[in-house]
């Protein structure tokens, strides 16, 4: 994993510990090798042909991005440099979100607060390519990465740094990569990675997958969206493959445009992992809405006490996060009583530590939810009755 240091005053990290199922959080990012490492935002496919012409991938990429009927507010170009190394394996367990079967009890995601003295080891992070370039750049504008040409060791080097990156080592962002003919038998490198979708598209002049980002991401709130049914991309061919060369390719992981009904949409929204789009896009939301509500708390209270009324404060900000997460269906309800399925915890005066307390450090802060679940499939069996 890799730490990477952030200037804030609040953590959060998240664990999913029971698997099923805010500002740049619906642009996309290209990543494109070049001389020199760097970071810029378009607003505008003109702005972005400037620096990059009509020939390149990256303006096709942003030229798909911006045709979309709900396009996002601005491409981030990212611009890496050098190899790509191989991601270097962890010694820590698994993530305990890469089990594809959900449980009777469905998911669980916790956060418990990570220490600002965990921050940060920089021989963690890649010397060159797509990671040190995403460590670089992690608190951007931006939550939607791809790739401007497909390269396997740029590929999973940034799969692995939105994996397991973040002050916390535990991920933030979404990976799409789109994958053809030439390097589907690729994609299977990926199926560990739970923040990483794959995409198979027959027509490798399509750009499929920056397609789907920025049309579900762009569409409503954050969580208001079973990316499924994200239909009628705009550039985009639904494929013209056969009933059983598309279940073999969904059997690989892979998710594909196809015609169903009056529309076209994917075959799932779901990786190999287990993972929804909209569940992990919801994880990403309601870490960096805590995070800036509590932040924004210290910010301009002055000073929040370290007594009863300051933890109420916390609490309050805290709670309303989760309200929010809850409003915009990120969090489940629960069958049995209708209310939100999620709970938060402010340490007690007298379960806080006297050091804590005297050097200012709030620890203990945790809460946990249950990510909401969407209608995907519908199974219906009928009686025709004898004519009498």
């Amino acid at each position: 994993m890799a730490l990477i240091p952030k200037i804030t005053d609040v953590y959060v990290t998240l664990d999913i510990t029971h698997p099923q199922t805010t500002v740049g959080l619906k642009n996309p990012a290209i990543f494109v090798k070049g001389d020199s490492e760097n970071y810029k935002e378009y607003q505008t496919l003109d702005a972005l042909e400037a620096d990059y012409d009509a020939t390149t991938s990256v303006y096709r990429k942003a030229q798909t991005i911006f045709d979309q009927a709900d396009y996002p507010e601005l491409v981030a170009v990212v611009t890496f440099a050098g190899d790509s190394p191989a991601p270097v394996p962890t010694s820590a367990p698994a993530p305990t979100n890469l089990k594809a079967t959900p449980t009777d009890d469905g998911a669980v995601i916790t956060a418990d607060p990570v220490s600002a003295d965990d921050g940060g080891d920089p021989n963690a992070i890649p010397a060159s390519g797509t990671g040190k370039a995403a460590a670089d750049y992690f608190y951007n504008n931006w939550e939607f990465a791809m790739l401007a040409d497909y390269n396997q060791a740029d590929a999973l080097a940034l799969a692995d740094i939105i994996e397991h990156g973040g002050y916390d080592g535990k991920g933030f962002h979404i990976f799409f990569q789109q994958f053809d003919a030439d390097n589907a038998d690729d994609a299977a490198k990926f199926n560990g990675y739970s923040r990483t979708f794959c995409f198979y598209h027959t027509d490798s002049s399509e750009d499929y997958a920056a397609a789907l980002a920025a049309q579900g991401a762009n569409q409503d709130l954050i969580g208001q969206v079973s990316w499924k049914f994200v239909s009628d991309l705009i550039d985009v061919t639904p494929e013209a493959l056969t009933a059983s060369q598309i279940i073999a390719l969904e059997k690989k992981g892979f998710i594909l445009y196809v015609h169903k009904g009056n529309n076209n949409n994917q075959t799932d929204d779901k990786n190999v992992a287990g993972m929804y789009v909209d569940t992990v896009h919801g994880m990403d939301f309601v870490k960096s809405n805590v995070e800036t509500n509590l932040q924004n708390t210290l910010n301009t209270a002055g000073k929040v006490p370290f007594d009863a009324k300051g933890l109420g404060m916390i609490d309050a900000s805290l709670d309303g996060s989760m309200s929010t997460a809850y409003s915009q269906q990120i969090i489940a309800t629960s069958l049995d009583t209708g209310k939100p399925m999620y709970h938060t915890h402010v340490p007690q005066l007298n379960e806080i530590r006297i050091t804590d307390w005297v050097n200012r450090n709030l620890k203990g802060v945790k809460f946990d939810y249950t990510p909401s679940s969407a209608v995907n499939e519908v199974h219906v069996n009928g009686d025709v009755a004898e004519a009498v």
